[in-house]
């Protein structure tokens, strides 16, 4: 059973503690070293790192001294621990994408599971570097010498699906999602085998949701459902400018309920494999540019 402490953290709290570890990790620095720079206890270091609640702005301050730290990065860490737990947190995207955001990293580093659904486009992390790519020069929000690095920062990600300690994924991806194309057939085809490649992974499922199963827009837009050992779950949507984290109980409650609803209407791993590999084979075998879409041959 989980202590009160455990289950009273924040994703605030948690990420304040992931940017503490990392900091003294970087400065090689021992907990029994720091806690004996700090004149305080180890356990306190522990707490401090694990996202236990209370963690004051002179905690904070003489913990990143301690570390080395710059002015500036303390003062970004202290605008953490300013911040208020009320089960909504907005944190703006300002010149990063979404994949480069360190509140999503130091959650995804953190969670045991992840379910992702997305219903008009494959997950950015589940992206070939072409489909991405696409995407970033279809979407027209970045200057053409910044589209290769947001590719690069896309493509970095995929690390988090093949570690050892990797939290498990399941992904929901619908039909709608396989079949709206971006770039041109090659680029699908790709793409389509890349996710075969992924769902081979022993910490990977993805799922698919035929369209005669569910409408498209039914289950309204992506998000991630983050599961944690130790605390309690977040769900993580985003749109072009901020990313929001959500806590609630009302909140998880109601995406519980939309995670139930798609289990039960997507195809099992198995049978989502072969839809894969089918569909990978009409992507292969079209010739003809002209065409809009390939032969549903998967009715």
């Amino acid at each position: 059973m989980m202590g009160n402490a455990e289950r009273d953290s924040s994703a605030r709290a948690r990420e304040i503690g992931e940017e503490l570890r990392g900091a003294r990790v970087a400065a090689k620095i021992s907990a029994a070293g720091l806690a004996k720079a700090m004149d305080c206890s180890q356990t306190k270091i522990s707490r401090l790192e694990t996202g236990g609640r209370g963690a004051s702005e002179l905690d904070v301050t003489m913990y990143l001294t301690a570390c080395g730290v710059g002015r500036k990065e303390i003062l970004r860490i202290l605008d953490l621990v300013r911040e208020t737990d009320d089960g909504y947190r907005l944190r703006p995207h300002r010149e990063q994408m979404p994949d480069q955001l360190r509140s999503l990293s130091a959650q995804e580093a953190l969670a045991s599971s992840i379910l992702v659904f997305e219903p008009m486009l494959v997950p950015g992390i589940l992206q070939t570097e072409d489909y991405a790519r696409q995407v970033f020069r279809a979407a027209g929000a970045l200057a053409p010498w910044d589209i290769e690095a947001s590719v690069k920062a896309r493509l970095s990600r995929q690390r988090l699906l093949r570690g050892g300690e990797s939290p498990y994924f399941t992904f929901y991806l619908h039909e709608h999602a396989l079949r709206n194309m971006v770039g041109n057939f090659p680029v699908m085809h790709e793409q389509v085998m890349h996710l075969l490649l992924v769902s081979s992974y022993a910490r990977c499922e993805i799922r698919v949701i035929r369209r005669v199963a569910s409408p498209g827009g039914v289950f309204g837009g992506p998000f991630w459902f983050m599961r944690y050992a130790e605390h309690r779950p977040m769900v993580y949507v985003e749109s072009h400018t901020t990313s929001l984290f959500l806590e609630d109980k009302e909140d998880l409650d109601k995406y519980r309920q939309t995670v139930g609803k798609l289990g039960e209407l997507a195809l099992d791993g198995a049978q989502s494999r072969r839809w894969l590999a089918t569909l990978a084979s009409e992507y292969d075998r079209v010739k003809d540019p002209r065409d809009e879409h390939p032969r549903s041959d998967l009715a």
